[in-house]
């Protein structure tokens, strides 16, 4: 799997790195990275880094994974070495070049080709901005599965959907059903937030609603089935990387619509 680095993205890295790390700090990075060159690259650091990326393209198997253990530090840890604390300028520049290419940073050390949509991007966003932590875990497992074990991801996007429904529910002070599972806890939710299509007048959003329920069953369905989480059956067939990016986008957009609704709901008790 030869994922090759944009070359937009070698020039950014190359700057971001430079700005915040010292020659003898990069070397570090590109060592531990597993990346070897017979003769170190010369030059300050942009351009040292420049030409190890370059060298990267070219010798190792999955040069956006190597690009991923480089950047792990300048992702994750902030100047002064204080975990996850406030943004970063050359933090944001990377994201922003990598998002061009719908490429996302996923903790822990991975890249991964994400196909974002505003959908996802929506998600993670609110996910980050209230702190739900339990969210953010099961959205950095949709991604870094999708390609190496789709199976997983379908299993992922069920549970982040069961941990937005079980935090909905918690934070609402409502009574959690005896039964856990996803569509016992979309009952609730759905109740709580008006989503039920038999409550609206709209036809055509009678229609969607009648949608989201239908990615609920699916998506809980899919993971019993064809997930991770289960045994499969003789008739099972193996989850390519599509049908987990049907089922991550899916749940998504519930999940975008949920947490919509919910900041609305919020919003409109404090007028």
């Amino acid at each position: 799997m030869n994922r090759r680095i944009p070359v937009a993205v070698i020039a950014v890295v190359s700057e971001a790195l430079a700005n915040r790390y010292t020659h003898a700090e990069i070397n570090q990075f590109m060592e531990a990275a597993g990346i070897e060159m017979a003769i170190p690259p010369e030059g300050n650091s942009q351009v040292k880094t420049r030409a190890w990326l370059n060298h990267v393209n070219e010798s190792m198997p999955d040069p956006l994974g190597t690009l991923a253990q480089v950047i792990t530090e300048l992702m994750e840890v902030r100047p002064g070495h204080e975990w996850e604390t406030a943004e970063d300028p050359n933090k944001e520049k990377v994201d922003r070049i990598l998002g061009r290419y719908k490429l996302t940073y996923v903790t822990g050390g991975h890249i991964v080709t994400t196909g974002a949509t505003t959908v996802s991007k929506t998600v993670q966003d609110i996910i980050k901005a209230r702190d739900l932590s339990g969210l953010q875990t099961e959205f950095d497992r949709i991604y870094q599965n999708v390609e190496s074990d789709p199976a997983a991801t379908v299993t992922a996007s069920c549970a982040l959907l069961e941990s937005l429904f079980k935090t909905y529910i918690e934070e609402e002070r409502l009574e959690m059903p005896s039964d856990q599972s996803l569509k016992p806890l979309w009952k609730v939710v759905r109740k709580s937030l008006g989503f039920d299509p038999a409550l609206v007048e709209d036809e055509d959003l009678k229609t969607i609603l009648s949608g989201l329920a239908a990615v609920v069953e699916g998506t809980g369905s899919l993971r019993t089935h064809k997930g991770s989480a289960h045994g499969r059956t003789k008739k099972s067939y193996m989850v390519k990387p599509r049908h987990a990016r049907l089922a991550a986008h899916a749940a998504f957009t519930l999940a975008g619509f949920v947490l919509e609704s919910w900041e609305h709901k919020i919003q409109s008790k404090g007028t």
